[in-house]
């Protein structure tokens, strides 16, 4: 029997401001900062608040949030109420269409504004679900999969255009180009190869792929996320444990074993309530987050990045005596030989 096409409405990116570099930073050196610029600092707790929305609406992104925590990996998620204390904020504007900014990027969204949007009724079916999946999957920085540079997918171009720019999805041309036709640049992105089941692949029905051939009666990914997406989330995302964080004591370096892409996690003890200073010493690229430990949730207290940059991640902090404080250092780009330290004075 044929397959049964029903037209959905798809995830609509919004448009990002590309990053420009200082003219000496390298080619290889921009490739891994973009590759790795869009993913969290492992060990973030994700914070996310509704701006609207009926109960009903918000369980489903709950219980999207919840399945990719239940992987076991190393960023989890944590509901607020207030926009202080959000990075996420999901908003249900059907006049919008479904989207989500991706990775840290949302760090870059006034607090005013929304970083998650779903367009339709999430209640309505299971599309609803893989949906809020779907977008949970940008929040935490993986982009479309059908755009990846390695998918070696040949559109038809014309059948591409009449398709999306019809009733659901009712695209612009440049939205289409921006959502469908234009490859991701190869070095943003991380592995090599095609995942036509991920649950970042959009469905597509017959004669809008040309190559690979056995595409052209459409891609059908099954709505959930696929043996690659877990491994991928969990390679970039371990679970961090006691036995791979480092002791930091006062004045002392410690070296940053870290390749690029890699991260080190370190904890320090305050002997005194007073100001210190974490920094970053050697040529590497990182992104340093500092926070609370407590019994139930670590508390994030100040980030710096100094990818592309001629400086050294730096932050000074007031802390008190005797409590625990995790430090975690995402290394961008490394190069050559491992040549950096991470000091607390």
């Amino acid at each position: 029997m044929p397959i049964e096409i029903v037209r959905k409405k798809l995830c609509n990116q919004p448009a990002t401001i590309p990053r420009i570099f200082d003219p000496g930073v390298s080619s290889l050196r921009m490739g891994y900062i973009l590759s790795n610029g869009l993913k969290w600092v492992n060990g973030t707790e994700i914070k996310f608040m509704f701006l609207e929305g009926a109960e009903p609406q918000k369980n489903v992104v709950r219980r999207a949030f919840q399945v990719w925590k239940a992987l076991g990996i190393g960023i989890s998620f944590k509901e607020v109420a207030t926009v202080d204390d959000a990075m996420v904020r999901i908003g249900f504007d059907h006049r919008d269409g479904s989207w989500s900014y991706v990775g840290r990027d949302i760090l870059t969204v006034p607090r005013t504004e929304r970083t998650m949007n779903f367009g339709w009724d999430l209640t309505a079916n299971s599309y609803g679900m893989t949906t809020a999946i779907h977008e949970i999957g940008h929040t935490i920085g993986f982009q479309h999969e059908h755009q990846s540079p390695y998918a070696g997918i040949e559109w038809n171009t014309p059948a591409v255009y009449a398709e999306f720019s019809g009733p659901p999805n009712n695209w612009p041309k440049d939205q289409i180009d921006a959502n469908i036709l234009s490859k991701l640049p190869a070095n943003q992105v991380k592995g090599s190869a095609w995942d036509p089941k991920s649950i970042m692949e959009y469905e597509f029905g017959p004669g809008l792929v040309l190559q690979p051939s056995a595409y052209r009666n459409g891609i059908f990914p099954p709505g959930i996320l696929s043996a690659n997406d877990i491994k991928g989330v969990k390679s970039f995302y371990p679970v961090v444990t006691s036995k791979n964080i480092v002791k930091l004591k006062l004045n002392k370096s410690a070296v940053i074993k870290a390749s690029s892409g890699g991260q080190d996690d370190y904890i320090f003890t305050a002997p005194a309530t007073k100001k210190y200073t974490f920094q970053t010493v050697g040529q590497m690229d990182t992104v340093m987050v500092i926070s609370e430990k407590a019994e139930t949730e670590n508390y994030y207290l100040s980030g710096d990045d100094d990818s592309g940059l001629d400086k050294n991640s730096k932050i000074t902090l007031p802390l008190v005596k005797g409590r625990d404080y995790l430090v975690n250092l995402r290394v961008m780009f490394t190069p050559g030989e491992r040549s950096g330290s991470v000091i607390v004075s």
